[in-house]
């Protein structure tokens, strides 16, 4: 009984040594960053709202006041700043989320990106058709150069009820009342296309 113990001491050092190098051999390595917290993270600071819940929006002046929903985008500044007027933002409050238009975005992306947007991001067109006054922003933001015309003519199409440029494009037919749905919403949010 003695030997085995005394056995299994001397072997438990050698077979730690073997899992070692045979981890170092076949690339097989521990992520020790997934310890750690995250460096953004600890750098972030507090960003809960402080508003009470009938007025929920914070502007962004040092008083930190709070106003309705309902003040927002009405054509009178009710934040110290006007930051509640900011055209940016009224575009945004008008037409799908961020999130709802990159999802449709990815559903698309096989022919939407390449052909309408350059081959941007998903997350980057979301974020310009959500903001963007007009086309040529959109197109700035986006980079598409040239492209803008393939862009125009598609969103034309879309508020004509004509999805044959879109077909011409690549669209799948079965997605067509996905696609009008879609950029009809970003067009009556203000999207100025011509």
């Amino acid at each position: 009984m003695f030997q085995m113990k005394t056995g299994w001491r001397q072997e438990l050092p050698c077979i730690l040594v073997c899992l070692v190098c045979a981890s170092v051999t076949y690339g097989m390595s521990v992520d020790f960053s997934r310890l750690r917290k995250p460096y953004l993270l600890s750098k972030r600071v507090d960003s809960s709202n402080p508003c009470p819940p009938e007025t929920p929006f914070l502007c962004r002046s040092p008083q930190k006041s709070c106003i309705a929903l309902g003040n927002i985008c009405d054509r009178h500044p009710d934040c110290p700043d006007g930051f509640d007027e900011d055209p940016q933002m009224c575009n945004a409050r008008n037409r799908p989320s961020v999130e709802e238009l990159e999802d449709f975005l990815l559903r698309n992306q096989n022919w939407i990106l390449p052909k309408l947007f350059n081959g941007a991001s998903a997350e980057i067109v979301a974020h310009a058709l959500v903001v963007s006054p007009n086309i040529e922003e959109l197109g700035q933001i986006v980079g598409l150069g040239n492209k803008e015309a393939n862009l125009r003519s598609a969103l034309l199409a879309v508020t004509e009820g004509d999805e044959r440029p879109l077909l011409k494009l690549g669209m799948p037919e079965e997605e067509w009342y996905d696609v009008q749905d879609y950029l009809n919403r970003v067009i009556e949010g203000g999207l100025q296309v011509s």
